[in-house]
């Protein structure tokens, strides 16, 4: 009955410290290593409350804190409730009842909403919070934090506490002592043994976020293991599952100190590793099994896959290193990455990988027709590509014939701007023109058609905002060279934008984590051509042409002259043209209300002689 009535406060959130949440908490942050580096410690179990508290008010404020631990003895200690001790407060409360049975936190923002009598209720509060204590990933006790007047728990507060516990626990060790003896037989460890499936996506998006934002590739796996029997499960749970957590961790003692293994299925572990390459973690993972002995190394099968190189985003990561698994279970193998099982043909890409894959190759005309057929991908058309005879458009650079470019299915107009711009590749992949930068120029230009389309511009609004900005570079004095660079930069400044998921850009509203994908364009976009030397692009501008002067842009949040003055021009030129170009999902204005809104944002937002100076040069 507890439970059912107490199961909507319960939290299913991994309560991870995300790199936004250590960057809005900077200041409590330190508290949790000073806790974590705390040894030594000459201090009798029932001084343990002191341990977590002390340091908690710091961290989280609160009015009254009940300490419960069920391991190795019955315990219970208090603080702030001052005459308000009920008789029978050592049997336990209902949320620490319900802690121990479910294992999970509770947060009770109101009092008011509850639907409990406040006779049963431990003490007298406005909101509570209460976590699960760990040693070793078993559950000993748990904490609860009550507040009377001060502002409600949020979720932020069970993040701080849930962590603060968890640095606490060599403290915790040393005041129990090597002497005591856990039995696991009680409750189990509900971070091993309950499969963890529903939960992973969440913890993924996370390494995902970071992933991306620092340019490292992000590895995974899945260990199945094959016999159950082997260790015991189904036969004896609990015994099974005590093996299962010690498989684990002996797993995780092979592997790096932050790479992440969890229970994922029944018969299988997720293993995460952050920083790794496909074959790094083929390695990593390996080198961890075959430590594990021989019998156990010849009973699990498993699966490897990589972002960015084999998936755009963390659930098509979960799905290549199944469709890894599958692979090698089919072909016998005790292992496989997701580059062998030959899923990996053109059409199954994103746009980001596969336009990467295309500024890598050599200058080629099948290059040139994989590249259309990302136009034909996008569009939905029939056709889209270049012949060395009829029937098509005839194309010609330079008094020489090319070669034809039949298209099927088109809309309107696009093939008009495809033609113009993939014809100085054709030119340089024909030996017609030597120029190797002409190459990659037309690709990308190229490719700012694709961007537009893809983010539902009109054509042309890339190579538009391109052009105005060459054009206030010079104005502002930069050298032609500087010029061309911040010109390039801006033309495939949205590239990407293909990293991006079609589905985010065709709906209306977007969820907050869809909102911080698209925030991750510009990370993907300095990302994706940041080898590419030859087209001698500024990486300012990729970065940070969405900061805004008063700190509240992505993707690092700087102010005035932190943001460099090529993204500052950038800001101006992209904001305006947003303003006054129809979108899927935003209407157009006019040119009028657009003015209006730029001066308004001048030297909030955008930089306002920066501003200026673009109003005056464009003509407007």
């Amino acid at each position: 009955m507890l439970l059912e009535r107490l199961s909507r406060y319960l939290i299913d959130q991994t309560l991870e410290l995300t790199p936004d949440f250590i960057r809005d908490n900077a200041s409590r942050i330190p508290l949790l290593f000073q806790v974590s580096l705390l040894t030594d410690m000459d201090a009798h179990i029932d001084k343990v409350s002191d341990i977590f508290l002390d340091f908690m008010e710091h961290i989280t404020p609160y009015d009254a804190a009940l300490v419960y631990l069920w391991e190795p003895e019955e315990l219970w200690f208090c603080k702030g409730l001052r005459g308000e001790i009920p008789s029978d407060i050592d049997k336990g409360d209902i949320f620490s009842c319900v802690i121990r049975d479910t294992a999970r936190p509770i947060l009770v923002p109101d009092l008011d909403e509850m639907e409990l009598s406040k006779d049963h209720l431990p003490v007298d509060f406005s909101s509570m919070i209460g976590l699960p204590i760990y040693i070793d990933t078993k559950i000993v006790g748990c904490l609860e934090l009550f507040r009377k007047e001060m502002e409600p728990f949020t979720v932020n507060d069970l993040v701080f506490v849930k962590h603060l516990l968890l640095s606490s626990e060599n403290i915790l060790k040393e005041v129990f002592g090597t002497k005591t003896e856990w039995d696991f037989d009680g409750a189990l460890d509900i971070r091993m043994d309950i499969p963890q499936r529903h939960l992973l996506l969440d913890v993924l998006h996370q390494y995902e976020e970071l992933s991306k934002r620092l340019s490292f590739p992000l590895s995974v796996a899945i260990v199945e293991i094959q016999n159950p029997v082997i260790l015991g499960l189904y036969q004896r749970i609990p015994e099974g599952a005590r093996a299962l957590k010690t498989l684990a961790r002996r797993i995780q003692e092979c592997l790096r100190c932050y790479d992440k293994v969890l229970r994922y299925e029944e018969m299988s572990f997720f293993i995460i590793l952050p920083g790794c390459s496909s074959i790094d973690a083929l390695t990593a993972i390996h080198n961890a099994i075959v430590k594990l002995g021989t019998d156990l190394a010849e009973d699990v099968k498993i699966g490897i896959a990589t972002l960015p190189d084999e998936a755009q985003d963390a659930k098509g990561l979960i799905n290549c290193v199944h469709q890894a698994l599958s692979y090698a279970k089919k072909r016998t193998l005790p292992m496989a990455r997701y580059s062998q099982t030959d899923v990996m043909k053109a059409v199954n890409f994103s746009l980001e990988l596969e336009l990467k894959r295309i500024l890598r190759a050599c200058p080629s005309l099948d290059v040139i027709n994989d590249l259309l057929e990302l136009f034909k991908i996008q569009c939905q058309a029939e056709e889209v590509a270049i012949r060395n005879s009829p029937p098509g458009t005839p194309v010609s650079w330079e008094g020489n014939d090319l070669g034809f470019i039949t298209h099927q299915g088109l809309p309107a107009g696009i093939s008009d701007w495809i033609l113009s711009y993939v014809t100085p590749a054709w030119a340089v992949a024909t030996a017609f023109d030597s120029d190797i930068r002409n190459w990659f120029i037309s690709i990308l230009a190229t490719a700012s058609i694709l961007i537009d389309l893809r983010a539902g511009y009109p054509m042309g609004y890339s190579i538009r905002v391109s052009d105005q900005v060459y054009t206030v570079a010079k104005e502002m004095g930069v050298s032609d060279i500087q010029a061309h660079q911040w010109a390039n930069a801006s033309l495939c400044a949205n590239i990407g934008y293909l990293g991006i998921p079609t589905s985010i850009f065709t709906k209306g509203d977007i969820t907050p984590f869809e909102k911080k994908k698209i925030h991750g364009h510009t990370i993907i976009s300095a990302r994706m051509l940041k080898e590419y030397n030859v087209l001698d692009l500024d990486e300012n501008l990729l970065l940070y042409h969405h900061e805004n002067l008063d700190g509240s842009g992505y993707p690092r949040g700087m102010k005035g002259d932190e943001i460099p003055q090529s993204a500052r021009v950038m800001r101006v030129i992209d904001t305006f043209n947003a303003m006054t170009s129809p979108r899927l999902h935003k209407a157009q204005m006019s040119h009028g209300d657009a003015l209006r809104e730029v001066y308004a944002l001048a030297g909030k937002t955008l930089d306002p002689d920066v501003t200026s100076l673009y109003l005056d040069t464009i003509g407007f």
